[in-house]
């Protein structure tokens, strides 16, 4: 049976050495951190370069979702000739928290329905459970959250002057790559599976801004914190709250990117067996 790379989220245990097994436990979280941080951050300033380079072309509103589309497509890049796979099994949340991991991580939960016999079918159900259970259930937290903050103001915290360039790509950088750091620590403390850490850290994406907090990472790590799974928990809300306002196109929006990305995760799983197949 093939197992999700999303079923867990680590280093692969160090095999019985003796008194060496503790420094090569230490040795192998100690090199996971440092790329989940690298890796995390490098991805993230790959999305802040995006989406400043689209803002004046598509506009302020909608630079954030074509910039989640543009990751879609290097996912596919990645995960076909298999190099997502090999950066991701040293990298941890590096390589999952931002939105072209997530479209990589539907790739790995179709080609698991794919390969335990269920065909095409199989790999779109196995698709369909991850969907509901990461953005489906996330999203409804975080609108029911947009819909709070529609009616009721809670106090907030200040929201800081975002970097100017080219401060703004370190700061991206080092944003992502903490909160990737810190989701891979939480993970690895309680031993949780990939997809009930996503889901609690996309609604908490939404819920957090309430309290402002999530604008604040957003203010200072820009499009890099914008194309984590947090960022998109915001998105959610915030899109929520204008809907509630009388505009509900960019909730749609919002909506359309993730099936989007889930369909860019389909297409390289089929790309990626057509070509292991050869």
């Amino acid at each position: 049976m093939r197992q999700s790379k999303w079923d867990s989220c680590g280093p692969r245990a160090a095999r019985p050495a003796g008194g060496v097994i503790m420094a090569e436990k230490s040795q192998s979280k100690a090199s996971l951190y440092a790329l989940c941080f690298l890796v995390g951050g490098a991805y993230s300033l790959i999305g802040q370069l995006i989406g400043v380079a689209l803002e004046p072309v598509v506009g302020p509103a909608f630079a954030a979702p074509c910039t989640l589309l543009c990751l879609g497509v290097l996912a596919v890049v990645l995960y076909v000739p298999g190099i997502h796979q090999r950066i991701a099994a040293v990298s941890g949340f590096g390589s999952i928290l931002p939105f072209n991991g997530f479209a990589c991580g539907i790739a790995d939960a179709f080609q698991a329905g794919h390969a335990n016999g269920g065909g095409f079918a199989g790999g779109i159900r196995s698709v369909g459970r991850l969907f509901l259970h990461v953005i489906v259930l996330s999203s409804v937290v975080n609108m029911l959250a947009g819909a709070l903050a529609a009616f009721v103001t809670l106090p907030k915290l200040p929201v800081p002057q975002a970097p100017a360039m080219p401060l703004a790509l370190l700061a991206g950088f080092v944003v992502a790559g903490l909160v990737c750091i810190a989701f891979q620590a939480v993970t690895d403390a309680g031993g949780f599976q990939v997809p009930n850490v996503l889901l609690v850290g996309q609604s908490l994406g939404g819920v957090l801004t309430l309290f402002g907090i999530t604008d604040v990472l957003a203010a200072v790590g820009g499009y890099s914190f914008k194309i984590l799974v947090m960022g998109a928990g915001q998105a959610v809300m915030a899109t929520t709250t204008l809907a509630f306002a009388g505009n509900a196109l960019m909730l749609a929006v919002t909506w359309g990117t993730f099936f989007a990305l889930a369909l860019f995760g389909i297409a390289a799983a089929l790309l990626n067996l057509r070509l292991r197949s050869r």
